[in-house]
């Protein structure tokens, strides 16, 4: 049991990581870039004329609620191959 929840614990994590640091750097780069690059994110988009700016931030919310989609989606997944796990010890 213990090495099969160490791999579980593992790929968890393995895939855990890189997702928390994506989301952080998506959810940073509009400060960052209202700062290094004001006259490119105050420049008109093609959506309805509003400021980069404002796109990206407007993003981001359908980009949480798609992480958040997929978080969900995976917790469950780990939680299923835990109870697995758990049944096998119980055998």
């Amino acid at each position: 049991m213990e090495e099969s929840l160490r791999q579980l614990v593992y790929s968890r994590k393995k895939w855990l990581f890189p997702t928390f640091f994506i989301g952080l750097l998506i959810y940073f780069c509009l400060p960052l870039s209202l700062i290094f690059i004001p006259d490119v994110m105050n420049k008109p988009s093609f959506f309805f004329n509003l400021p980069w700016a404002w796109v990206f931030a407007l993003i981001q919310v359908p980009m949480t609620w798609l992480f958040c989609g997929i978080y969900d989606w995976k917790a469950k997944k780990y939680d299923q191959k835990l109870e697995e796990i758990k049944g096998e010890n119980l055998e």
